[in-house]
């Protein structure tokens, strides 16, 4: 984003919230070095309530120039996050990961001591689980690094 204040890249990463949903919609299946000129309805952008913030009043549409420096497969997918999520919730149990981590120490037949297992399960939700709900969210989950802008 190069607004008449920044004047530098913005870095995020793609389908996990951190945009509005139209520029999430609007990014996909870009390839770097393209450029797109995109318009965003308020339902897809700030809707009703605006953003103050950033002076965008109710109901507005907006209208962006993107251009897609780089993208960084990061060493966590969206695609892995929905294989762990097995209901499908948006939101990471310790039941899920624990699973998760039971198949992942099955298929490389490595030798673990009986407690690796509930230390790196715990070792997990302290360092991801950033609000201590006990769940980790697409977006904690997706803390890494990201795409350019």
């Amino acid at each position: 984003s190069r607004t008449h204040n920044e004047g530098h890249p913005k870095w995020f990463v793609l389908g996990v919230g951190q945009v509005i949903k139209g520029l999430d919609i609007a990014m996909m299946n870009m390839c770097p070095g393209e450029k797109r000129k995109v318009t965003i309805p308020p339902s897809l952008a700030y809707g009703q309530q605006g953003y103050a913030q950033s002076k965008i009043p109710p109901n507005a549409t907006l209208i962006f120039e993107i251009e897609l420096y780089a993208v960084n497969k990061g060493p966590r997918s969206v695609e892995a996050f929905n294989q762990i999520d097995k209901d499908s919730d948006k939101k990471l149990s310790t039941l899920e990961i624990s699973q998760y981590l039971k198949e992942e120490f099955a298929r490389d037949g490595k030798e673990r001591h009986p407690s690796a297992h509930d230390e790196i399960l715990a070792d997990i939700f302290k360092k991801n689980d950033h609000d201590g709900d006990g769940f980790i969210s697409a977006k904690e989950y997706n803390v890494y690094q990201h795409d350019e802008l």
